[in-house]
């Protein structure tokens, strides 16, 4: 009975937790980012939609095809599919930044896509149902309150209160983005702890194709990314991220989260995984770069 109790505890905790060390997070950002960055858009228009096409078209065209070759249980191929449907993660802006992305970029494209969701995201999950053969809906009200609430509202806060009060700005964002991180990363050790189980009775092959869609995610954004380098990072970064918290709204909305969490666990994990040794490569090619440039 105790141990129960202490677990719908720590459930509770992590329920309230997460969504506030989210938007803390991005509000966190959104203090350091100038609003002359949103103008990315305007200055570099085909750049942006070269970048949105790759995001929101061809990484869910090659990861549905991924799932109709490699087949993986039909729980998995659902997730996936719900997964792929939900793009913009919200941390992606924080991990980006800090793993060699460029800001100004990042955060135009992110808004736009978090902008875009309402439509982007009942349209490929229509598209997915089709192809495998399950019934799953989501409302623009739906897309609108997850991703207002996760990303648009505290990173617009942010990027206005920069814009009236930088000296305040400077002086909060590192603190409070860093204790955010810190309550998130906290606040993830728990969820594994407590999923180790589900992550034990995934079979190996749907760990495979989960690595594969997100390896060829990130190999499209990279490839067809900017010639800068920071930038090429930031569009393969983009591309293979998803939003949790989209997906499992979805989930919720069309399945049991019994069904839901044994996809959306493992998946993180594998994303996590794939991309920081992609980060990890990227840095040591930027590191040979500059090398090279020293000698010559």
């Amino acid at each position: 009975m105790g141990g129960f109790v202490v677990k719908e505890t720590i459930l509770e905790i992590v329920k309230i937790g997460f969504p506030l060390s989210v938007i803390a997070s991005m509000f966190a950002q959104g203090l350091s980012i100038v609003s002359t960055d949103l103008l990315v858009f305007r200055l570099r228009p085909v750049l942006m939609l070269r970048s949105l096409a790759v995001v929101l078209l061809m990484v869910p065209a090659a990861a549905l095809a991924i799932v109709l070759v490699l087949d993986p249980e039909r729980t998995v191929a659902i997730g996936m599919a719900i997964l792929v449907a939900s793009p913009a993660a919200p941390m992606m802006l924080v991990k980006v930044s800090k793993k060699g992305g460029r800001l100004a970029y990042m955060a135009c494209l992110h808004l736009s896509l978090a902008l875009l969701a309402t439509l982007t995201v009942p349209i490929t999950l229509h598209l997915f149902s089709l192809a495998l053969g399950f019934h799953a809906e989501v409302g623009v009200f739906a897309v609108s309150r997850v991703v207002g609430m996760t990303i648009l509202v505290p990173v617009c806060l942010g990027i206005l209160t920069r814009y009236f009060f930088r000296r305040v700005a400077e002086t909060i964002a590192p603190t409070l983005g860093r204790v955010a991180g810190i309550v998130l990363l906290v606040l993830g050790l728990f969820v594994v702890t407590m999923a180790y189980g589900t992550l034990l009775k995934m079979d190996l092959w749907s760990y495979f194709v989960m690595a594969v869609v997100v390896a060829v995610a990130i190999a499209i954004g990279h490839w067809l990314g900017p010639q800068d380098a920071e930038e090429r990072t930031t569009l393969a970064m983009e591309s293979a991220a998803r939003h949790p918290g989209l997906a499992m709204t979805i989930a919720a909305l069309n399945f049991s989260p019994e069904k839901a969490l044994p996809v959306l666990i493992p998946y993180l994990i594998v994303f996590m995984l794939v991309t920081t040794v992609y980060l990890q490569w990227r840095k040591r090619t930027a590191g040979s770069m500059i090398a090279s440039d020293a000698r010559i």
